[in-house]
């Protein structure tokens, strides 16, 4: 079942945005300069912004998209050569280090400038690059498994495709391994932790550079690891509280002595509205037998309407909750959940003995509990 992605979403866009990395802390500020020209820059500015421990805004005037700018930083952080004004703002991402980076190119292919004088960078914008080899790849082979009816063929793409997906998760591992104190590291991790087992991503994570984890860009990913380690099979679920369609607030521990199906989904989520009727038909067989269903939904405030029109044009009448904080729905980030729909069945003694059952999986495990 192919699943919504929602917060994962979030790992390497916050990671980028919405996060600070600061990695040299212990060496105070460095000079750094960046320069260069970007032929047919758009707009009468050129701006840089820089974050972390030295956040930092500046621009120059366009004359024939060249550009200087000066200042000072503690350690590498994130930084931006951004065009507004325009229909879509664009940028160029790269890492400011102390020294002087050189940024050429065109604006057409902005984020394809070349970048020199910033080693993070050209290690970061490498294994980038093969990884866009790679989908560019997977999505050729996707399309002709859609439009082929040979089934010999079909086997030969999906085992490339598998192949494929292996090889750029084997990039991501061999990048943190060979460059534990590049910012770079902490977007791969956090694209790794759907695809591999706690144990090793609890072992990647913890070959990071102290200092690259105690950076405050880290902690999404410092978060999720731990929340990965805490809805590990045979943990003790953790609490969750929230408020109903009503506004009771309704808990987790409330179902304690039953076994209960967390169920995380989204109005707007189609895979998780297809599921719904699989559902009903687990919860119509197993609800007089010890089974229960907590939903818990991602939805948004302003998508509340939507959240309870869906429950009832879907036909569920089991427990609905949700902060109604979308993505940052606090359930949601305690269970780790990056892709919906997602569930954890959860024993009457509050232990987690299940997850992700969809479909036949549910009732097959179910028959085995009740019957």
């Amino acid at each position: 079942m192919k699943k919504t992605q929602f917060i994962s979403t979030k790992a390497l866009w916050l990671l980028l945005f919405g996060g600070v990395l600061s990695t040299q802390l212990a060496f105070g500020q460095q000079d750094y300069l960046v320069k260069g020209k970007i032929a047919g820059w758009p707009g009468k500015y050129i701006h840089f912004e820089s974050q972390g421990n030295s956040p930092k805004k500046d621009s120059v005037l366009n004359k024939d998209g060249s550009f200087e700018f000066k200042g000072k930083i503690d350690g590498v952080t994130n930084a931006f050569l951004v065009a507004k004004g325009i229909d879509q703002p664009t940028f160029k991402f790269i890492f400011l280090e102390p020294g002087e980076i050189h940024i050429n190119g065109t604006f057409e292919h902005l984020k394809e400038a070349k970048v020199t004088g910033s080693p993070k960078t050209t290690q970061y914008e490498a294994v980038k690059l093969k990884h866009t080899l790679i989908n560019k790849q997977l999505d050729s082979l996707y399309n002709l498994l859609e439009g082929s009816p040979d089934v010999a063929k079909k086997d030969t793409w999906r085992a490339s495709i598998t192949k494929l997906q292996n090889d750029d998760v084997e990039l991501s591992k061999a990048f943190v391994k060979q460059y534990p104190t590049n910012p770079g590291a902490v977007y791969e991790l956090a694209g790794l932790s759907e695809k591999i087992g706690y144990s090793e991503l609890k072992a990647l994570h913890d070959q990071l550079d102290p200092k690259l984890k105690q950076s405050v860009q880290a902690q999404d990913v410092n978060q999720l690891v731990e929340s990965l380690g805490n809805v590990e099979l045979g943990k003790i679920a953790t609490e969750i509280a929230q408020p109903d369609t009503t506004g009771k607030i309704i808990k987790l521990s409330d179902f304690r002595g039953k076994y209960v199906l967390v169920d995380f989904w989204a109005s707007w989520c189609i895979p998780c509205r297809r599921e719904h009727p699989n559902l009903v038909k687990a919860y119509s067989t197993y609800k007089d037998k010890g089974f229960e269903i907590l939903g818990v939904s991602i939805d948004s405030k302003a998508e509340e309407w939507r959240w309870k029109r869906a429950i009832k044009n879907d036909a569920v009448t089991w427990t609905q909750i949700s902060d109604l904080n979308g993505n940052k729905n606090a359930a949601a980030q305690a269970y780790a959940v990056q892709t919906i729909p997602a569930n954890f069945l959860i024993d009457p003694t509050g232990k987690i003995v299940a997850k992700n059952l969809m479909g036949e999986k549910l009732q097959e495990k179910l028959k085995e509990l009740f019957q």
